[in-house]
């Protein structure tokens, strides 16, 4: 068993000092936080990156000598690089090769964002059980769509019937959307692709009848790796989330909706961190989502003025059959949806939540 790797997949920091004081290893986690790296410090004692009086361990080894380990709260870990960490800091003896002290932390901030994360994991599964109710309320009116569509494009001339194409085409994919989400149908195949073919076609969708006063911008990260997902359901959820930014703008006299692309390593959803995950951020300039809404905003039937109250909630559940998950920060100068996609290439990948750091 390939510890290190195993250690490097946690989303917990973890540092090792032999018994002078100096750095034997860190985990990946542990390099991010500090914005360092293991060449740097391997071999060095601790004082040479950490401010000896923040990390006491003349006091910590005698608390261990004492206890067997130690555990304080809230500890400042002033680096000798500017920064600060505040944070949960653990540490007891292992015994490898020979002895070592590990630390473990993890920040506030990580803490936070992880609750956040299991209470919309935990909301997504009451929000499918009133989705399924809603199904056969979603299929009556599309078939009666479709039958429209296809009348109306036997009177319209032949340079119209785009448009009714268009019309026909939705139809079509919302129809294998209810089956496969809603009606407990089989789940989407997934392909290889570049993230950037989905976000293309949202973006011409949304342009066609996009107003003059919002502008639709693209900010693409062009060296993204292809991932594996099922692309008809992170198009529809993508769809969701901007539509629901262009609806938030509509008021405004001059507003921005920007689709952005990133790639973020070392991220973690839920308790799974993954060596590299894609971020498909939805930015725009309206006037922000009512705080008292925010705690509910992936709730069906729980919307703002220009929501259905249905579209981030059907998004959330897409993207979470990804394996990822959508977070969102909201205030009055804007809001920024974020949909993150972990990069699994394989079955055995996606099961284990993790891939293989080659």
């Amino acid at each position: 068993m390939n510890t290190k790797a195993l250690l490097d997949q946690l989303s917990t920091a973890v540092m090792l000092f032999d018994t002078h004081g100096r750095f034997a290893y860190l985990n990946q986690t542990a390099e991010s936080a500090l914005m360092t790296t293991s060449k740097v410090l391997l071999g060095q004692r601790y004082g040479y990156f950490i401010a000896s009086d923040s990390l006491p361990l003349r006091e910590l080894l005698k608390t261990l000598k004492d206890n067997g380990s130690f555990a304080q709260d809230d500890l400042r870990l002033e680096l000798l690089n500017g920064r600060n960490i505040i944070a949960n800091f653990t540490g007891h003896w292992i015994h490898l090769d020979k002895p070592y002290l590990m630390v473990e932390w993890q920040d506030r901030q990580s803490i936070k964002r992880y609750q956040n994360e299991l209470g919309i994991l935990q909301q997504n599964q009451i929000n499918n059980k009133l989705l399924a109710q809603l199904a056969h309320e979603v299929k009556n009116p599309l078939s009666g769509i479709a039958g429209a569509a296809q009348l109306l494009a036997q009177e319209l001339p032949l340079e119209q019937q785009e448009f009714t194409a268009i019309i026909q085409h939705e139809i079509e994919r919302l129809s294998k959307l209810v089956d496969r989400m809603l009606l407990g149908g089989k789940k989407a195949s997934k392909v290889s692709l570049n993230i950037h073919e989905i976000t293309e076609q949202v973006y011409d969708f949304c342009t066609i009848n996009l107003t003059n006063h919002i502008q639709l911008i693209r900010d693409y990260d062009p060296s993204l790796p292809e991932l594996n997902i099922a692309p008809e359901s992170v198009y529809q959820a993508l769809l969701n989330v901007v539509q629901n930014a262009i609806d938030a703008c509509a008021e405004q006299q001059q507003a921005t909706v920007t689709i952005k692309t990133r790639a973020i390593p070392r991220h973690s959803i839920g308790t799974k961190q993954y060596p590299l995950t894609i971020r498909i951020s939805v930015i725009d300039d309206g006037p922000g989502i009512d705080p008292l809404l925010q705690p509910n905003v992936f709730v069906p039937l729980i919307s703002g003025k220009h929501s259905s109250g249905l579209g981030l909630g059907i998004a959330q559940s897409l993207i979470q059959q990804q394996e990822g998950i959508i977070e969102f920060t909201s205030d009055p100068s804007g809001t920024t949806f974020s949909i993150y996609l972990p990069v699994i290439n394989t079955e055995a990948e996606a099961e284990a939540g993790l891939n293989n750091d080659e």
